[in-house]
């Protein structure tokens, strides 16, 4: 039959020949040789010698004898001859050492024609060979092979020559045993059925080059290599088979065959039919190989046919143009049975179903580089079709590289893995199979299958089962395509990749369930459909990735997400979702997943970057960079908790650790949340949306910035350790506040449980009202405060406001009342309400006290327990209620006047004190200036100067609402100066100068009328600064005199309460005094005189505006006048060193003419304080004029009060000065 061309590959080679212009005569041995054989049509038989049948001779033989048989050293040659066996026998036979040459030309060859079972057309064995041209071999019979070689040194060469056979097992060629075939542009047909085109057996050698073979027969492989040292070698030849389970090539037994180009194709749609089972190429056995070089190609058009087959250990090594099948259950490469095929930079492109680019099973190894896979593969425009099955089944489920079994391995390298149809994977391995991928691509286009599920572009599915790909880029394009699917225990890891899906629940990665398990690491995952989540970890399925991105664009097509069981952990990656309802981070299915991020950073523009949808489990943020939030239903969303379609609410824990900034709400509806911030500061609202959600929210080394706003019907518990929250709570459980942590509330809040403080609760003020927390109960541990923001003033005053409803209020709490502005004011009733007890509770008698001080304008708030509308409220009050003695009589309201009320009160009069002593008596600043008449003066201007020191310690009280008292001591140093020293003739005498002066004075106990005590010790009051003055004395020539006195001083003030507070004004006071005395002189000597004496002083004093910790302070210091009548005792006696001494006793009777000092605190009314007094001074003193320059003089004095009111004094002094004069 001839032979039929197959589409695209299999056109047989030119039949052209090349002519043979002459026979070389030299190739004759001798002349003897060239004797005529036997007559024809006889049958030739030669042992020795030679013989040559002319052109066109016909010989024939019907019986078992072979139509020519050359043994021993016999020759036989024919040119164009035609030899026929019509019996049993062999057509041409070389045995021994004989030797056959059969020549033909292209219009005139030879022919040999056997009809015989076993009946071979040309055999050599025994070492003989034979040699033809153009010559036709056709065999009938059974086992009648059309060329055959057996035995070492045997060996059949034909060129430009045709050989056929139609008997059952009857090869075109066979060599065995060291038999050797070479064929060159020898077409070879057979028909029958196991009739291999070439077979090379136990040893055997056959080289065809250039030629074609056609094989009909079922189970008849178009080039056989069967045993170890078999060999057959094809040289641009084409393998065409046409019949059921035949190889176009089969190497087996550890026989090997080579190939460079030319090309292999079995199957086809013939007589009606598809054949099948007729791999392309098949290595089976230990040893058994295949070398494709040279462009050659594989095609298999039957079902069940590998393009090539690695079995049983057989090796194939394919680098030639490509590998092609057509039908279904076709793979383009197959190694089975711990078998390998190495493909380098070819094509392997399949068609039918379950046709796998490459199929590796049992064992086997595919080694792969510069390949390009192609599934799915769709040939148009041959008629009639190549494809005999409908278009939907092209490339169905047929993968583009499936290994299978433990063992099964793939290792490639820059290849291009492409499917087209419904459910064809990219790379799957299967039962403990491996794939090692670098570089190529893989991209699939197929939807999914009920069977094989979706066009996976990578699946690793069942334990031991892995695949790792390095720098590949991978691809699908259809609905439930996944880019990389780990299943049943499978493992695939990943590193330098990026995956692309573009199909609705196409998963960029997804971990199915137990045991499997994804690895990847700087991957770019990026998915386009609706429901496509970038990374998916399911039913305790395990994903890790490193260093990466991931960004969705479809809707609820998540980031990644943990369904069910899985576990995710995710580190330096950013995750970026786009599409509407998806979530950075996704968690739904009842059995716990777990989700972690650590660094990286997070964005859902159309979603809660963290959903939880009918999902239990945990995510955990640590240290992510950044989180963008998207704006859903009005709210900023961080995560959301919620229940899936069936009605199932979550249960998700959420931990937030180690992040600097974090913001977003968080919104509970309806579900189950356990949120944990550490070491992190979170900006959002915790909201639980209609009944039955829980939340525990613990902070730990934390700030939270926002609103705990829980729907009635919720249970919302937050815990706060050494952490920082800012905000309400609406409708909160339970608050357990630790001993360092604060709420700042900022607004009306509740807590319908219990509220456990053992840190600090901080109302925070707002602009125009006070905001309430209401509790169930409240219990304060040790250390406990809360911070009310108050009005302080009357009664009543707006304040924040604790209330505990129906609970009790136990345990300690300081409260810290922070002054709103208010003015203070006396309460006169119940005061200012800061905790109320209603619906049956109950506070403690030590519940609470006041933490800090509370004060405002001039008055003290202390803390009471019970009022007129409640035994268990607490109030501030700045006043004392004492009960009357008498049942009748109303009780007494004590006003509560701060500390520093009586503090301050002095300052005035004190100042005053300071200038009285500084100004002085002439005497006491000057000494006695009458001794300096006489004196000669050396000059009228600047001729003197006098310096004193003086001290006083002195007790004081000033009656006035607070009645202050102060005991203090007072020094001062003063330097005088006269500028102006003269002396009339008529004796009159006049002393002008200037002085300086600093005075200190320090009282270490003032105490007064303060928080309802009289005479509490309230603090600390120093007072120091400069005076100056000048003064005019004017002395009559009886002694007489007037002094005129004007000064000026500037005070620093410091007065420190015992509580806490401190000022520091400045003051000035102006002073003037008038001063008049004359002496009476008496005794023997005059050396005694009296002098009465008299002085009027004025002051003025302003106190600078200041202000402590509790109000403003203002003085308003009322002008003093000061009378002064004395007598002087004065004897003048000079000693034998010619000293003049001038011993003196004084008593003066000062009184302070009514007035009064006011100080306002605040916007209080001022409050007063009385000064003026009459007290008595009795004193003595000395000047000694040492010569006519120099005097010293000193005066010591005790003053004190006369009369019985409450403004006294009691003074000690003492002077010391020096006077010189020149």
């Amino acid at each position: 039959m001839p032979g039929k061309t197959k589409p695209a590959f299999m056109s047989s080679p030119s039949t052209k020949r090349h002519v043979l212009a002459t026979v070389v005569a030299a190739m004759l041995p001798s002349a003897q040789a060239l004797a005529q054989c036997a007559p024809s049509p006889a049958a030739v038989n030669l042992s020795s010698g030679s013989c040559t049948d002319p052109a066109l001779t016909v010989r024939e033989s019907a019986g078992a004898a072979p139509v020519v048989q050359v043994s021993g050293t016999g020759i036989y040659s024919g040119t164009s001859v035609s030899l026929t066996g019509t019996g049993t026998g062999l057509g041409v036979q070389a045995t021994g050492q004989g030797r056959v040459m059969l020549d033909g030309t292209p219009l005139s060859g030879s022919t040999i024609t056997t009809q015989g079972a076993s009946g071979h057309g040309m055999f050599a064995d025994g070492g003989g060979q034979i040699t033809g041209s153009y010559t036709t071999v056709y065999t009938s019979g059974a086992s009648a092979n059309g060329v055959g070689a057996i035995g070492a040194g045997s060996g059949v060469t034909l060129s430009d020559s045709a050989v056929n056979t139609s008997g059952d097992g009857s090869y075109g060629a066979y060599a065995a045993n060291g038999g050797t075939l070479s064929l060159t542009r020898t077409d070879i047909t057979t028909t029958g059925a196991g009739a291999s085109a070439a077979f090379a057996d136990a040893g055997g050698s056959i080289t065809l080059n250039n030629l074609s073979t056609y094989s009909y027969g079922d189970n008849a492989p178009g080039a056989v290599a069967s045993g170890a040292g078999s060999n057959l070698s094809l040289l641009g030849t084409y393998v065409n088979i046409y019949g059921n389970g035949s190889a176009g090539l089969f190497a087996t037994g550890g026989g090997s065959i080579t190939i460079s180009g030319g090309a292999i194709a079995t199957g086809d749609y013939y007589g009606g039919t598809v054949i099948a089972n007729s791999p392309g190429m098949l290595a089976r056995g230990p040893g058994s190989s295949i070398v494709v070089s040279n462009g050659a190609t594989s095609a298999t058009y039957g079902a069940n046919s590998p393009g090539v087959w690695a079995d049983a250990g057989g090796k194939i090594d394919f680098s030639g143009y490509g590998i092609f099948t057509y039908q279904p259950n076709s793979p383009g490469a197959q190694a089975t049975g711990a078998s390998t095929i190495t493909l380098t930079n070819t094509i392997v492109r399949t068609s039918g179903p379950s046709s796998a680019g490459l199929l590796v099973s049992d064992g086997s190894t595919v080694l792969a580089t510069g390949t390009e896979i192609t599934t799915g593969y769709r040939v148009r425009g041959s008629s009639p079709p190549v494809l005999q099955f409908p278009d939907a089944q092209i490339g169905l489920e047929a993968h583009g590289v499936n290994v299978v079994g433990n063992g099964s391995q793939l290792q490639a390298q820059n290849n291009n893995v492409t499917t087209n149809g419904d459910g064809a994977v990219g790379i799957w391995t299967q039962q403990g199979g491996t794939a090692s991928v670098t570089g190529g691509t893989i991209t699939t286009h197929g939807a999914d299958t009920a069977s094989a599920g979706g066009a996976d572009a990578v699946r690793a599915s069942d334990s031991g089962s892995l695949i790792g790909l390095t720098g590949t880029r991978v691809s699908t394009t259809n609905i439930n395509a996944i880019g990389l699917h780990a299943a049943a225990g499978g493992t695939i890891t990943a590193t330098d990749i990026t995956v692309n899906t573009q199909g609705q629940s196409a998963l960029g990665v997804q971990a199915q369930d137990a045991g499997s398990a994804i690895t990847l690491n700087r991957a770019a995952i990026t998915t386009a459909g609706d429901a496509a989540n970038g990374i998916q970890a399911s039913n305790a399925g395990r994903v890790q990735v490193t260093d990466s991105s991931v960004a969705t664009t479809g809707s609820a097509a998540h980031g990644i997400a943990a369904i069910n069981g899985g576990t995710l952990s995710a580190t330096g990656t950013a995750i970026a979702v786009s599409g509407n309802g998806s979530a950075a981070i996704y968690l739904s299915g009842s059995a716990p997943s777990a989700v972690s991020v650590t660094g990286g950073s997070l964005s859902a523009t159309g979603g809660a970057v963290v959903r939880a949808e009918g999902g239990t489990g945990s995510v955990t943020l640590s240290g992510v960079n950044t989180i963008v939030t998207a704006a859903v239903n009005g709210r900023q969303l961080l995560a959301l908790a919620t229940e899936d379609t069936t009605g199932t609410p979550s249960n998700l824990t959420l931990n937030i650790l180690d992040m600097p900034t974090v913001s977003g709400d968080i919104v509970v509806d309806p579900s189950t949340l356990t949120y944990r911030v550490a070491n992190s500061r979170w900006a959002g609202d915790l909201v639980l949306s209609g009944p039955g959600n829980t939340a525990n929210a613990s902070f730990t080394a934390s700030q939270w910035t926002g609103n705990l706003l829980a729907d009635a019907g919720n249970t919302a518990n937050v815990a706060l350790q050494s952490s920082l929250w800012t905000g309400l709570a609406r409708n909160a459980t339970n608050v357990t506040i630790d001993g360092s942590s604060v709420w700042n509330v900022t607004g009306n809040s509740n807590a319908i449980g219990a509220v456990n403080n053992a840190g600090l609760i901080q109302f925070l003020a707002l602009p125009g009202s006070y905001s309430t927390l209401t509790v169930g109960s409240y219990t304060g541990s040790t250390g406990s405060r809360i911070g009310f923001n108050t009005y302080l003033g009357t009664d009543n005053s707006p304040t924040n406001l604790l209330v505990v409803n129906g609970g009790q209020a136990s345990g300690t709490t300081a409260l810290l009342v922070n002054n709103a502005g208010g003015p203070g004011a006396q309460t006169t009733a119940d005061g200012i309400r800061l905790v109320q007890v209603t619906g049956g509770g109950a506070s403690t008698t030590n519940a609470f006290t006041l933490g800090q001080r509370v004060a405002a304008g001039a008055y003290e708030y202390q803390l009471f327990r019970g009022g007129s509308t409640g035994a268990d409220d607490w109030f501030l009050r700045s006043h004392l209620t004492v009960a009357s003695s008498s049942p009748s009589a109303p009780a007494t309201e004590i006003p509560l006047y701060r500390p520093e009320v009586a503090l301050y009160m002095p300052v005035p009069a004190l100042a005053r004190q300071m200038g009285l002593a500084t100004l002085g008596t002439l005497h006491e600043r000057v000494g006695e200036e009458e001794n300096l008449r006489g004196i000669p003066e050396s000059r009228t201007y600047a001729n003197g100067s006098w310096a004193r020191v003086f001290g006083t310690h002195v007790s004081n009280r000033w009656a006035g609402t607070v009645d202050a008292k102060a005991t203090g001591n007072q020094a001062g140093l003063q330097v005088g100066f006269d500028l102006l020293r003269r002396t009339t003739d008529s004796g009159h005498r006049d002393h002008a100068g200037v002085y300086a002066a600093y005075t200190d004075y320090s009282a270490s106990s003032v105490s007064g009328f303060a928080l309802g005590t009289q005479d509490l010790e309230v603090g600390k009051l120093s007072m120091h600064g400069p005076s100056v003055g000048a003064y005019w004395t004017h002395f009559g020539p009886s002694g007489w005199y007037t002094d005129a006195v004007f000064q000026t001083s500037w005070y620093d003030i410091n007065a420190r309460s015992n509580y806490g507070a401190e000022i520091s004004p400045h003051a000035t006071g102006y002073a003037a005094s008038l001063e008049t005395g004359y002496p009476i002189h008496f005794g023997d000597e005059s050396d005694w005189q009296w002098e009465p004496q008299a002085q009027i002083i004025w002051q003025s004093l302003s106190v600078n505006h200041t202000q402590d910790a509790y109000s403003s302070v203002d003085w308003n210091a009322g002008n003093a006048v000061t009378g002064r009548l004395g007598m002087r005792l004065q004897r003048t006696g000079r000693d034998a060193r010619g000293t003049l001494w001038q011993p003196y006793a004084v008593v003066n009777l000062w009184h302070a003419f009514s007035g009064s000092d006011q100080a306002t605190f605040g916007t209080n009314a001022p409050i007063a304080s009385r000064f003026g007094e009459t007290a008595l001074e009795i004193g003595g003193g000395v000047t000694a004029r040492v010569n006519a320059n120099t005097s010293f003089y000193g005066q010591a004095s005790y003053r004190f009060s006369l009369d019985d009111s409450r403004s006294r004094q009691s003074a000690a002094q003492g002077i010391i000065g020096v006077r010189l004069n020149w």
